[in-house]
């Protein structure tokens, strides 16, 4: 499958600029339409109040945003997007890009990080953890050290849902041919015991044979579609410290691709714990996979 509209919010930090060089490359693999946007917020508290907003200031305001996004707009072209365009939103920065996400021919928004480490990283940035908990399609999540190149090996994890199946469909659409290829990962969580018993023996052999089976199908599946080298490997624990661990394991890979169950309403609030957690701790490039709602 390829891209048919890519939408990339923009606010002109490092991170943002890197997003709409992954998103330009993007646009011209797939021969897609790029839209570049930038939601202008002048919070309410300065229209009350003993402070309001000079118009002149407001203008001002208005201006320089969008120059920048003229600027931006410039570089896209530059870097050889062909099929572009570039619109200044009004509003709540993260619901204003929700609205421009609701033409349906969109399947991809490319949005970057301000790339903090540490405990800070627990919060991706309020206007990117909004996007990626509330678009209705893909989210490419872009650090501003990420590299603009096309992903040479891409890392999936499954859990053998329907969100995983389309998640690896898209990861053999990114994947580079040449490349390292796609590593499908499963890890297999055994469940704990309520009543503090150990479990029947063989158990873990069992889950561990089934879970095997299954992801041998898969891989097979993968192999037919594609034609990128495609392995598969199988962790215990954890699924979301796992599949940081096998990053980790492995600097050759470049791209992480994860699913969701795309959830909506207030049950959308968390993403879910593994791509909550690969998403904020992920050194590189994270692809949320939903199908388009």
């Amino acid at each position: 499958m390829t891209f048919r509209k890519i939408l990339c919010p923009v606010d002109f930090s490092p991170g943002s600029h890197r997003a709409v060089e992954v998103a330009v490359r993007l646009a011209r693999e797939s021969d897609a339409e790029l839209e570049l946007v930038h939601a202008l917020y002048v919070p309410g508290v300065l229209y009350a109040g003993e402070y309001v907003v000079p118009p002149e200031d407001l203008q001002r305001m208005t201006e320089d945003a969008r120059r920048a996004l003229d600027a931006t707009f410039g570089e896209a072209q530059k870097l050889g997007a062909t099929r572009t365009s570039a619109k200044l939103l009004s509003g709540v920065p993260w619901s204003a890009i929700m609205d421009a996400a609701e033409d349906p021919a969109i399947d991809l928004l490319v949005v970057g990080t301000h790339g903090r480490t540490g405990l800070a990283r627990v919060l991706l940035g309020s206007v990117t953890e909004k996007v990626v908990r509330h678009a209705p399609c893909s989210v490419l999540v872009v650090r501003p050290d990420s590299k603009v190149a096309p992903f040479d090996h891409v890392l999936c994890a499954t859990d053998f849902s329907e969100s995983s199946r389309h998640a690896m469909q898209l990861a053999g659409t990114l994947a580079q041919r040449g490349g390292h290829g796609i590593t499908l990962l499963h890890v297999l969580e055994v469940p704990g015991g309520y009543t503090g018993e150990p479990h029947p023996p063989g158990l873990y052999r069992q889950l561990d044979r089934a879970s095997a089976a299954v992801l041998d199908r898969w891989g097979s599946e993968l192999r037919a579609v594609t034609d990128v080298p495609a392995q598969t490997r199988t962790r215990v624990g954890y699924a979301g410290a796992q599949t940081l661990a096998a990053i980790d394991a492995d600097p050759t890979i470049d791209l992480v691709v994860v699913g969701t169950h795309g959830r909506t309403g207030l049950t959308r609030i968390l993403l879910g714990s593994v791509a909550e957690k690969v998403i904020r701790h992920a050194r590189c490039p994270v692809l949320v996979a939903r199908h388009r709602t």
